[in-house]
């Protein structure tokens, strides 16, 4: 760097070698006017030149000084609109509800707060820890080559998608996307698909082979013939149930729900009828409940719960609903002195084709179903589902609706 002194003698350099010619010149001229002639005359030229010279020079200095301020204001107004537009990214940058991380030859360099929220506070420190999954795709994106992973961590444990692409020498970008939920959502959809499956070939299995049974003993045995009939139809309804019922389900996941002004007694009152012949009795009581709500999937869900009690009630037992109204909220309680539910199996029994008891539940024709349906029924009415269950003792099902509609 320049010292003051130096950089003022260049500035009184660039001064005489601008101003002295010029000087010089006029001088000349002016010395030349005592002569004899014809030095006159050429005295009167070298003033002349020399003046309109000076003239000139003066300005070349105006106009130089001129462009220099205007340089230097668009250099100012360039840099507060880079100082702008940094700002600018950056709050894009900050706001991103991904990880975007930039490393140059292998360090990290810069990371938005989603990523620090990933990968820790010493994200951006020479010798941070980072998942090894992290650092061996940034590696092969620094090679060159884009590059992808997956990896897990926390509790509960987070799924986190990289992927890494270079972007110039030795810089490479990284994002990191937390695909949780969708990792959840995959599974749910392949367990469906494969439960879904199981719940179909197993009748279907039955079917084919009663009625392969039928044909060959059709003309030679027919007690074979009507006994295997019978689990033919036993199938066929089984399996048209688990259809049904995955219909009901599809129906409800698609989040449309009809509304109207309906009595939840008397709509529970007509699914009770229905299980008139039913072993053990349902006993129930009610008064007036009016709601906004469907009055069909409200019996879909009531239809359900009392299926499940009487599946799992001996015949001797007993089964009592209630209905009422309280706080703001409409219930209806189904409760049983059945088989009950183990305290650890209790978290799970609304999920879709889940059974306490798989012997029990395909012997008495249960599809895995129907609380999974009762479920989504409360979800769509604002409400939530409720259960008190001790094993050998029975089990107690609230379902809770909000008297007003759903927001």
């Amino acid at each position: 760097m320049d010292s003051p002194g130096r950089t003022t003698a260049r500035r009184i350099g660039r001064v005489l070698a601008r101003w002295i010619p010029a000087a010089s010149l006029a001088a000349a001229g002016i010395a030349a006017l005592g002569a004899p002639p014809p030095w006159p005359w050429v005295g009167i030229v070298a003033v002349v030149l020399g003046m309109a010279s000076v003239m000139l020079q003066h300005r070349i200095h105006l106009l130089e000084g001129s462009v220099a301020e205007t340089r230097i204001e668009e250099l100012e107004a360039d840099g507060v609109e880079l100082s702008e537009s940094r700002d600018l990214y950056g709050s894009l940058l900050s706001s991103l509800p991904v990880g975007v991380v930039a490393s140059q030859s292998g360090r990290v360099v810069y990371a938005n707060p989603a990523a620090v929220e990933v990968l820790g506070e010493r994200v951006t420190q020479a010798g941070a820890p980072m998942p090894g999954a992290v650092r061996e795709v940034i590696e092969e994106a620094a090679s060159g080559r884009s590059s992808s992973a997956r990896f897990s961590q926390g509790l509960p444990r987070r799924v986190m998608e990289i992927a890494a692409r270079p972007v110039g020498e030795g810089l490479v970008l990284l994002h990191l996307s937390d695909i949780t939920e969708r990792s959840r959502i995959d599974r749910m959809r392949q367990d469906f698909v494969i439960a879904a499956s199981h719940e179909l070939k197993t009748p279907v299995s039955a079917i084919k082979a009663a009625a392969e049974t039928v044909l060959m003993a059709l003309e030679e045995d027919p007690e074979v013939v009507s006994s295997f009939s019978g689990r033919i139809l036993d199938n066929a309804v089984r399996m048209s149930r688990t259809v049904s019922d995955l219909l009901d389900l599809s129906r409800l996941e698609s989040g449309i729900l009809p509304l109207e002004a309906c009595d939840l007694a008397e709509v529970v009152g007509e699914v009770v009828e229905r299980f008139h012949a039913a072993r053990p009795p349902i006993e129930w009581e009610a008064e007036p409940t009016p709601v906004m709500g469907s009055p069909s999937y409200l019996a879909l869900a009531c239809r359900n719960l009392l299926e499940n009690a009487v599946r799992h009630t001996p015949d001797d037992g007993r089964i009592l609903v209630a209905i009422g109204a309280a706080g703001g909220e409409a219930t209806v309680v189904v409760t049983d002195n059945g088989t009950g539910i183990p305290s650890d199996e209790l978290p799970r029994i609304f999920e879709r084709f889940y059974r306490v008891d798989e012997a029990r539940s395909r012997a008495t024709g249960g599809t895995g179903l129907g609380l999974a349906i009762v479920k989504h029924v409360a979800d769509l009415h604002d409400g939530r589902i409720e259960v008190e269950s001790s094993l050998g003792r029975g089990s107690t099902f609230r379902l809770r609706i909000p008297v007003r509609p759903p927001i």
